[in-house]
């Protein structure tokens, strides 16, 4: 009797089940497994790349998480959460400090419990944001442009033009995903370039995430995390030894 996997149908239905599962697909592995050439194994990896079910990489293919859901949707269901995160994020904002906040709910929880910077300055592109700080009484600086419906951000070439014409002191960066090997990532891609402007016109850049965005590869990277300096997260010391040999610092809360 022949393989139940001698076809590419069965093949991919089995690898994409794996995929999103969370399981890497090692070329080698799977050659010797099903018995076909590793190129079989290339062409069934490349139609579940085409199909979205993961990315290629070096030797396999890796999973390619689901999207996250929109702001509203997540400002609903993780607000105990983002507070522990904005809490332990507060000591790093000084008066007189230049800070680029991003959008999401961890930095939008940190900008209302922030007190009223009168020598500071915050520059951000996510308008929730924006209207708080300039209550608390800080000058606030909205980056224009289209608003994107997962972050609640400004995104555009000019959006990241007129970051990049800033120096500012601190960053602060919400995560759709943040992995060890891979980075810091975004669901979508004009986040993706606006979030990593952000960080790059910063002395320093901070990454407020829960446990289950870390190991996790969104679509698009921001940043290597060797190019990030601080990771606030409520995750347990044994599930960020990865980031930390990266040369991030991690805070626990």
């Amino acid at each position: 009797m022949g393989s139940p996997f001698n076809t590419p149908e069965a093949r991919q239905r089995l690898l994409r089940t794996r995929a999103a599962e969370g399981v890497p697909l090692v070329l080698s592995q799977l050659a010797e497994e099903f018995a076909v050439s590793p190129d079989t194994i290339r062409r069934d990896l490349l139609a579940l790349e085409a199909a979205g079910a993961v990315t290629r990489v070096r030797g396999g293919a890796l999973p390619v998480a689901p999207l996250a859901a929109p702001l509203h949707v997540r400002q609903a269901s993780t607000g105990a959460l983002a507070e522990r995160l904005a809490r332990a994020a507060l000591p790093l904002v000084e008066d007189g400090m230049v800070l680029m906040l991003d959008g999401g709910t961890s930095v939008t929880h940190l900008a209302r419990a922030l007190p009223a910077l009168p020598r500071g300055l915050v520059v951000t592109p996510c308008p929730d944001v924006a209207t708080v700080t300039l209550a608390r009484g800080t000058e606030t600086i909205l980056v224009g442009g289209r608003l994107s419906r997962f972050g609640g951000i400004a995104v555009g070439q000019a959006a990241e033009r007129m970051i990049s014409e800033i120096a500012a002191d601190l960053c602060l960066l919400g995560a759709c995903g943040l992995d060890a090997g891979f980075g810091l990532g975004a669901d979508d891609a004009d986040e993706a370039a606006v979030k990593r402007a952000m960080a790059q016109a910063s002395a320093r850049a901070v990454v407020l995430t829960g446990a289950p965005k870390l190991g996790r590869r969104a679509r698009h990277r921001v940043l290597p995390c060797d190019a990030l300096d601080l990771l606030v997260t409520d995750a347990p010391a044994s599930a960020t030894e990865a980031f930390a040999d990266t040369g991030m610092e991690i805070r626990h809360v």
